[in-house]
């Protein structure tokens, strides 16, 4: 039995539900599910480009920019379904606009600026799904030099007030009606600008118990947990120790013993707490870049250094790091 032969099967539903119990008694390999899933759907919607040649360009992309990354990314944590949706909206506009060139009686080499601003008009919003796309294929020969401008988001409406993120803590510590892995999992996002894709996947192999303290790896370097949290995080990590399976010990279990519960399934639990993951995380990260050099950001709460400049810019942070801070990192 193997992946291959499952995924040739028929009703999904059922076969999924097999696979999950193969994996949890370790019959086949863990693989990274929603990573198959992209990379089955692809071929079918790389068929839907009708030029031959911008077929064959967008095939390249996909394999040596998108699935590239996307298998980088796989091989240190499962990718999220956010990741997967936004390559599938991508995917989607650039094959939208090859069709339309070639509507026009257009090859993708030949497409001008003006005959891009052209379709901009008519779709203004499909630009940030293409500008990846079309700045590669500048940058590779395929097309001429082409551009689509990007407005900057607006920050502002995707941050909370500093006061009413600490009335949201306040509330997830003192009331006790709250369960306590989502009194965690609030914490994590509020505290350490953790998503719910992030805090799903954490097992007790990213926890340290000893001398008294827990400490959560997030990032490169551990984390100790401040109280109440850690006790919050050492009562997880005792439940699902005591599971008997051979699978990962998810902090956060799922249906089956080879899942961890879904992203949606805990933004859930958040949501009706007052807590908008999105907005707890980029307020959380503008507050500690604010108070700490990028570089150990970037160590501590496992995001790339790239965006924690970002966020430092954002924070109007700009001063240069302290070496001896990061140094102790």
């Amino acid at each position: 039995m193997t992946h291959d032969t499952l995924d040739a099967l028929r009703p999904a539903k059922v076969v999924d539900n097999l696979r999950q119990h193969l994996l949890a008694g370790g019959a086949l390999p863990a693989r990274d599910e929603r990573l198959a899933a992209l990379e089955s759907w692809l071929p079918g919607t790389l068929t839907q480009v009708h030029a031959p040649d911008s077929r064959k360009v967008l095939l390249a992309y996909i394999t040596w920019h998108l699935l590239r990354r996307l298998r980088a990314t796989s091989r240190r944590r499962r990718v999220t379904r956010a990741q997967v949706h936004g390559i599938r909206a991508y995917v989607i506009q650039v094959v939208r606009l090859l069709n339309w060139l070639h509507g026009q009686g257009v090859a993708l080499s030949s497409c001008t600026q003006d005959l891009l601003d052209m379709w901009l008009d008519d779709h203004p919003a499909r630009g940030p799904r293409v500008h990846g796309f079309l700045a590669w294929t500048s940058r590779k020969y395929h097309t001429l030099k082409l551009t689509v401008d990007i407005s900057a988001s607006a920050f502002t409406g995707q941050l909370i007030a500093q006061d009413t993120r600490w009335r949201l803590v306040d509330r997830l510590i003192h009331d006790d009606e709250i369960p306590t892995a989502d009194k965690a999992a609030g914490l994590l996002a509020l505290l350490f600008a953790q998503e719910p894709s992030r805090i799903i996947a954490l097992t007790t192999d990213h926890m340290d118990i000893s001398d008294g303290t827990v400490t959560l790896r997030l990032g490169k370097v551990p984390v100790q947990m401040p109280p109440p949290l850690d006790g919050y995080l050492r009562t997880l990590h005792t439940k699902a120790t005591v599971r008997d399976t051979a699978a990962d010990r998810w902090l956060y279990p799922g249906r089956f013993p080879a899942q961890h519960l879904s992203s949606k399934r805990l933004t859930n639990h958040l949501r009706p707490l007052g807590i908008q993951p999105r907005m707890a995380r980029n307020s959380a990260l503008v507050e500690l870049a604010s108070e700490l050099p990028a570089v150990v950001v970037s160590r501590l709460l496992g995001i790339h250094q790239n965006t924690a400049d970002t966020w430092r810019h954002i924070s109007g942070q700009d001063n240069a790091y302290a070496p001896e801070i990061a140094r102790r990192y």
